[in-house]
């Protein structure tokens, strides 16, 4: 499945976000930790799949483990389960942190040389928005405009190898002043 870069980088921090409430229910010993963490692992390993990303495997063994820990029959049995799931959440935040840096530092990088960009274009007749133009038609423009000035094509070349044309026109798009 093709998906935007930022659309990535979204679900990645939503995700990594998620692991500070699931450990505030592992510190209170809540019962609920059990069937949040099961959940939070699920849709991880979905989202992963979508993706692509073969670190959905490693989310699906984690699974695993938790289910391998609720089946056994020790003294103990909640300790042992928290211990299992603590350890669990801790590796998944590692696998999702680890796919969510490259990325971030991708959206970074592109949103501050599109800012660089604008603020050289700023002002210059033929990147102003004409009053016929929609905003994403003047988006798109921009882009084409963009790619096509020599002084920034090379520019455009970069940003091109960082991100989806997608993420670059929502970037301009956030970016752009009228």
């Amino acid at each position: 499945m093709k998906t935007s870069t930022i659309e990535k980088h979204t679900f990645f921090e939503t995700s990594i976000f998620k692991v500070g409430l699931i450990s505030e229910l592992l510190r209170s010993k809540s019962s609920r930790f059990f069937a949040e963490i099961e959940r939070w692992l699920s849709e991880n390993e979905q989202v992963l799949k979508q993706f692509g990303l073969a670190e959905a495997s490693r989310i699906s063994i984690l699974r695993n483990q938790l289910f391998v820990a609720q089946q056994r029959d020790i003294p103990q049995k909640r300790k042992h389960q928290f211990m299992v799931s603590a350890d669990c959440l801790e590796v998944a935040h590692t696998v999702l942190t680890n796919l969510h840096e490259p990325i971030k530092s991708k959206i970074s990088q592109a949103r501050e040389t599109i800012q660089q960009v604008l603020v050289l274009v700023k002002g210059q007749p033929e990147y102003q928005k004409r009053d016929r133009d929609s905003f994403n038609k003047y988006i798109k423009i921009v882009w084409a405009k963009l790619k096509a000035d020599p002084q920034f094509s090379s520019v455009a070349l970069q940003l091109q190898t960082l991100l989806p044309e997608v993420d670059i026109f929502r970037i301009i798009a956030e970016e752009v002043t009228l």
